[in-house]
């Protein structure tokens, strides 16, 4: 029996960038092969052998035999030689072959592939690729860039767990953790859960009071208690999409808005309201239809690639550095706090004994010559921090 390598073990760097190369044919093989027309299915025969190649090479280089035998000069039959040679047991061996045959024909003579043909290549060629994997790497294909590039944290941990579920054959809860965490990822910005009890007429909640709520990508209007009252009906209304936001986001981030539409179509609503109480809604056609491998596998990869772009726009923005601060100046009991940098503006509050305050920024004032401070003012009670107000303080009025 093969013993491959440990699943705790990280896989070289050198495995996984050919790994990238190889999904990225794969995504474009997927839509040629099931497009049933004969042009687009023999195009994506010859990109599907391509993807087969780079997978084996990467597993001959998980394995280190790229060092110790010259791999570029070898067909494609001796490098499943040489995999044989390291005690990997090969499945489905004479169709892949076959389908080293066909892409010759396909590429060098122009032959067309039908429509059938194509589609049984690419279903053993997944099989073949994931049973590869899973003797090299001890995982599967999806697994390894989900394992290996997304970002440690809760929405990794749902998608490891709803993969796991796929694997009991549990394919509608599996879809259910899918949505979850397309929730923790994305969804949750639209969830006016928090507002609930935040009546219109109230005054608007700012700074990062209003942040902390949540439902940042929300319309503005749907936050209170008014309309949420009149439009939710069942817990899982408490998302509300605004479909510009998401429009934007796809813009943005690369993606398909046709693909995540599918996404949300295909898996159940979610909404988590407080910690670990999870809501869904769902159609019971779904269950019937729409619970099985196919669908868990489609979804997957849509999830995985939203997640992955998303994480990859996130990650090259840069903020100000935080390390160093000025002292704050000493701030005086009974001075102003005005709602705007300006004298003419409403005072919010007078600064107190009690309130610890911290100076946020330096703004000029709408008079030119004057300057404020930006500061937050909070009570500390048993080291919680309440009662919290943020305003502007005339700048020569702090001492």
């Amino acid at each position: 029996m093969f013993l491959g390598l440990l699943e705790g073990i990280p896989m070289k760097s050198s495995t996984l960038n050919t790994l990238l190369v190889a999904k990225s044919i794969y995504t474009e093989t997927k839509n040629l092969v099931n497009s049933g027309d004969k042009h687009f299915c023999t195009a994506g025969i010859i990109l599907l052998q391509d993807f087969v190649e780079l997978v084996v090479l990467a597993a001959l280089d998980e394995l280190d035999v790229d060092e110790q035998r010259n791999l570029e000069s070898k067909s494609f039959d001796e490098l499943l030689g040489e995999l044989k040679k390291q005690g990997v047991p090969i499945i489905k061996s004479g169709t892949i072959k076959a389908l080293n045959k066909q892409r010759v024909i396909s590429k060098h003579y122009g032959q067309l592939t039908e429509s059938v043909s194509a589609v049984n290549y690419f279903n053993v060629a997944e099989l073949f690729v994931d049973d590869l994997l899973q003797k090299v790497t001890g995982k599967k294909l999806q697994e390894i860039f989900m394992t290996d590039l997304l970002c440690e944290g809760d929405v990794k941990e749902t998608v490891k767990h709803a993969i796991t579920l796929s694997e009991l054959t549990n394919y509608f809860e599996a879809l259910i953790e899918l949505r979850k965490a397309f929730f923790l990822a994305y969804e949750r910005d639209y969830s006016i859960y928090s507002w609930r009890n935040h009546d219109k007429d109230e005054k608007p909640l700012n700074g990062l009071i209003g942040l902390f709520r949540g439902g940042s990508k929300a319309h503005y209007w749907k936050k209170n208690k008014q309309w949420i009252d009149e439009h939710v009906s069942e817990p899982t209304d408490y998302i509300q999409i605004d479909y510009d936001q998401l429009k934007i986001d796809c813009m943005e981030w690369g993606l398909s808005t046709v693909h995540i539409e599918n996404f949300r179509r295909l898996t159940p609503e979610v909404v988590e309201t407080e910690k670990e109480q999870w809501h869904a809604s769902y159609d019971t056609s779904l269950v019937a239809n729409e619970a099985n491998i196919e669908n868990f596998r489609y979804c997957l990869d849509l999830l995985l690639d939203f997640l992955l772009k998303k994480q990859e726009f996130d990650s090259i923005k840069k903020w100000p550095k935080r390390e160093k601060s000025i002292p704050a100046p000493p701030i005086y009991i009974g001075k102003p706090i005005y709602e705007k940098p300006s004298r003419e503006s409403r005072i919010s509050h007078t600064v107190q004994a009690d309130y610890f305050y911290t100076v946020d920024k330096v703004v000029t004032g709408f008079d030119s010559s004057e300057r404020y401070l930006y500061i937050h003012l909070y009570q500390d009670n048993e080291g919680k921090k309440q009662n919290h107000v943020w305003g502007y303080l005339l700048a020569g009025e702090e001492g």
